[in-house]
């Protein structure tokens, strides 16, 4: 998915993608360079950290954070 198609389906969800002051630019998302999928979404339940995968772009995982 392209960064733009995220942003598209994030706003046809009702969905904001919650901008950050890290790397990559969103919360709960990761720059994790030198990978193929370089964009880890990670968030915090019940005092725990739950991954929820590696996506090609930040877009892309701030959409999955958002969900």
């Amino acid at each position: 998915m392209l960064s733009e198609e995220a942003r598209q389906q994030a706003q046809t969800e009702g969905l904001t993608l919650c901008v950050a002051d890290n790397k990559a630019g969103y919360f709960g998302v990761y720059h994790q360079p030198g990978r193929t999928k370089p964009y880890k979404a990670e968030v915090r339940r019940g005092g725990n950290n739950v991954n929820l995968g590696s996506f090609a772009t930040a877009e892309e995982a701030a959409l999955c954070v958002a969900r």
